[in-house]
């Protein structure tokens, strides 16, 4: 049998750290307030570090990992056992998360992820780097070597078997002038501002700053609130307050931009991504510096996108989803192949990534005419339904309110439908909406899990259909290939051809 390995002997240390770190905010709020004449239930509950500490002493002494022909065995638990084997055919993408004191001790936390939950498959806290990247070789040249010789049994190299150096290129490396771009681009700050709200408001302090900067009696006499009265026919407060209010939440969001395009830099330093053999790998981050591993063949699909802000600077972003990788949290960061990236580069990039889809020569189908007025329909119930509550408080005035908001729903209704489209390459089908944020997604039929034909009842009476596709990857926050407004002639085609193309091709993770 194979030897078993052992996490490296600081990891009781970075496990008992990361406990801590749990408890560190609620565990200073109980401090700061228990009572300080005697021992009160409060303080005796800061000796829920002591068992904390244990299982993090457990954890290390009694997790133990070797690799088999075939697959990962990952033994852990002292009362309760767990024994899981993973195939290694069926891991998604090994991660390497370092903070400065992983970096100082040359350690590295290693997240093996596999398709079948949201959550990592095994969270190794911590590796030395020589093993991480042992693992890395290990798994994903035997899942080479399974995938090309399925008949094969597989032998696993040995712990001194020679490997060649795989070929590594350089496709996407971001200055500091892209990352500052891709801050004022995505707007992180308010992440960052809302995390600071939270610790302030855990240790009592929120309410302290609020009355310094807007007086004791701001909250109960806000604009908020008058306007909240001014519904129920209490009259509109000033317009000097109004306006004074709307100026102060324009300089909060320039704030939060301006944090954004600090804490991008930060968060991406060094932001490389590079094609090492068949591998896609990124590595990024000042103080916390990720690294993770996507295999070619283990993308789902493929998002570009496009916001208005992305088109003012001629950038755009490019995601890829995978089996497996909605969870952690690092996964959102993970998935994006290039945060930002010149449009003059995503060319060769998709080249890189997507060689057998040309998006550049494809050619899109649009919808139907009567796919605006069912659009237009949407969008003007919409507007009716935004304008009727605020009839009590704007009086007249609601009539021009309502007036723009038909104009918007005609304006957006037109355009919305214009930037629809599909297409049907020999390997894959594209999909494309949005005209403010514009998304097109590539959905390879290898890697189609499902195809459906959805109609609503609106749907049966204009006698139109939709097409969803699903892949392993698709997520809550995924650009689905969910194609509406189809006539229903073409919607059955489109059903049929790629439900016959993606059952004549083999699946594979």
């Amino acid at each position: 049998m194979p030897s078993e390995r052992r996490l490296h002997p600081l990891s009781f240390l970075f496990s008992l750290g990361a406990q801590v770190r749990a408890l560190l905010v609620p565990g200073l709020l109980v401090l700061f307030t228990a009572r300080t004449s005697a021992w009160g239930w409060e303080t005796w509950t800061m000796f829920v570090c002591i068992p904390v500490a244990l299982g993090s002493l457990f954890h290390y002494l009694f997790f133990r990992y070797r690799y088999d022909e075939s697959e990962m065995v990952i033994r852990s638990g002292l009362i309760f056992r767990n024994e899981r084997h993973v195939p290694y055919a069926r891991i998604q993408n090994i991660d390497a998360v370092q903070n400065v004191f992983h970096r100082l001790l040359q350690v590295a936390e290693v997240r093996v992820e596999t398709g079948g939950g949201q959550e990592p498959e095994a969270t190794m806290r911590v590796l030395p780097l020589a093993a991480f990247e042992e693992m890395r070789r290990r798994v994903f040249d035997e899942s080479r070597r399974a995938l090309a010789d399925p008949g094969r049994d597989a032998v696993a190299p040995g712990p001194g078997a020679p490997t060649p150096p795989l070929p590594q290129r350089v496709l996407l490396n971001l200055p500091v002038r892209e990352l500052v771009l891709c801050g004022l681009i995505e707007n992180r700050g308010m992440v960052v501002a809302g995390a600071t709200f939270g610790l302030l408001w855990e240790l009592g302090l929120a309410d302290g700053i609020s009355d310094r900067l807007f007086g004791k009696t701001a909250s109960a006499r806000g604009v908020g609130r008058e306007l909240f009265l001014a519904f129920f026919g209490r009259g509109m407060p000033p317009f000097g307050k109004i306006a004074l209010t709307l100026a102060a939440f324009a300089a909060f969001f320039v704030l939060m931009r301006l944090i954004s395009m600090v804490w991008a830099p930060v968060r991406l330093h060094g932001f490389t991504l590079a094609r090492v053999g068949e591998d896609l790998r990124t590595h990024f981050g000042l103080f916390t510096r990720v690294s993770t591993t996507i295999p070619l063949r283990r993308i789902q699909t493929l998002t570009i996108r496009e916001g208005p802000l992305h088109r003012l600077v001629d950038r755009a972003a490019v995601r890829v989803d995978t089996a497996g990788g909605g969870g952690g949290e690092n996964a959102t960061q993970r998935e994006w192949l290039a945060p930002v990236i010149p449009r003059s580069e995503l060319p060769r990039l998709l080249r890189e990534v997507l060689p057998e889809t040309d998006l550049e020569a494809t050619t899109w189908r649009k919808m139907p005419p009567r796919a605006f007025r069912r659009e237009l329909k949407s969008c003007v119930i919409v507007a009716v339904a935004i304008t009727l509550p605020f009839v009590n408080i704007l009086r007249l005035w609601a009539l021009p309110v309502l007036a723009i908001l038909l104009g918007w729903a005609f304006v957006h209704a037109k355009l919305y439908v214009a930037h629809l489209g599909y297409a049907v390459t020999d390997g894959a089908v594209l999909f494309r909406s949005g005209w403010l944020w514009r998304q097109v997604t590539v959905a390879r039929f290898a890697k189609i899990q499902a195809v459906a034909l959805h109609e609503s009842p609106f749907d049966r009476r204009a006698a139109m259909a939709n097409v969803h596709v699903d892949t392993a990857g698709a997520g809550q926050a995924s650009h689905r290939v969910h194609i509406p407004y189809l006539d229903l002639a073409d919607a059955l085609a489109l059903f049929r051809h790629l439900s016959t193309h993606a059952a004549q091709t083999a699946f594979r993770w």
